[in-house]
């Protein structure tokens, strides 16, 4: 009975206690959350009448305020990128870091390899060649599925 009494008054007050944050995103969009963590690119948070433990990439966060003091921290600058010069600002993610972004299309491309070019080099071409049409097409993110010299292929996101 006791440690029902103790269960029952954690939860009960956790949400009480906790850090109350808001979001904002790039796209514009605020979300009231109580923060946990960020760890690898991910951002742990909760609804502020949850406990369960949600997660969005650090990318798609522009700011994290503190609502109980007037701090605000920065947590990713935004991306412009719109000429196949700008693929150096398309950012290559791994799956799991693309929460909160949204997906726009699935590019495919190909290059021709040379006699002696090793194989770092042609993953780097290939890594450039997606890089550059997704730049080209205003997509700030790509995940490549395949870095292949006769099958690139890669999704791109954006905010």
């Amino acid at each position: 009975m006791k440690n029902l009494l103790i269960a029952i008054a954690v939860f009960v007050t956790a949400p009480l206690l906790a850090q109350t944050h808001e979001i904002t995103k790039h796209n514009g969009e605020k979300l009231e959350i109580n923060f946990i963590k960020i760890k690898n690119n991910i951002i742990y948070y909760s609804a502020p009448e949850s406990v369960e433990e949600k997660k969005i990439s650090k990318y798609a966060v522009a700011q994290l305020n503190e609502k109980s003091k007037i701090n605000s921290q920065i947590i990713s600058e935004k991306i412009h990128a719109s000429a196949k010069s700008d693929f150096k600002k398309v950012v290559v993610l791994k799956e799991s870091e693309t929460i909160g972004l949204k997906e726009v299309d699935t590019i495919n491309s190909f290059f021709g390899k040379i006699k002696g070019q090793s194989r770092l080099s042609l993953l780097e071409m290939g890594k450039k060649r997606l890089k550059e049409n997704a730049a080209l097409r205003g997509n700030q993110f790509i995940v490549i599925l395949s870095n292949k010299t006769d099958n690139l292929k890669a999704v791109t996101y954006t905010y």
